[in-house]
């Protein structure tokens, strides 16, 4: 069952790698499904283990975490986020959004 209340057919698809608790709300850790250029291939790692490598991954800024438990993230407008001060080096080149629809 897709976490989108509707069929992703023309908008941004993404899969839900995990999710990490950050100062308010989560991230979302997603590889980008059928927009390729949004996301970077990253080798990503969780609890210092090497988690995988993934073709188009994203970071999704979910404050108020309206995506929690959802396998699937659908969206189509978006804005690019700062990256924060106190950033994991590894997590540098991974493009941060917050999706606004």
């Amino acid at each position: 069952m897709s976490g989108c209340s509707a069929p992703c057919n023309g908008h941004i698809e993404a899969s839900v790698l995990y999710f990490k608790q950050a100062p308010q709300g989560q991230l979302a850790y997603v590889n980008v499904l059928n927009k390729p250029d949004l996301g970077s291939q990253q080798t990503l790692t969780r609890d210092d283990k090497e988690y995988g490598t993934f073709p188009h991954v994203i970071i999704i800024n979910d404050p108020e975490m309206k995506f929690k438990g959802q396998r699937t993230i659908c969206f189509d407008e978006f804005s690019k986020q700062p990256l924060p001060p106190d950033i994991d080096l590894r997590e540098k080149d991974i493009p941060r959004l917050l999706i606004t629809k």
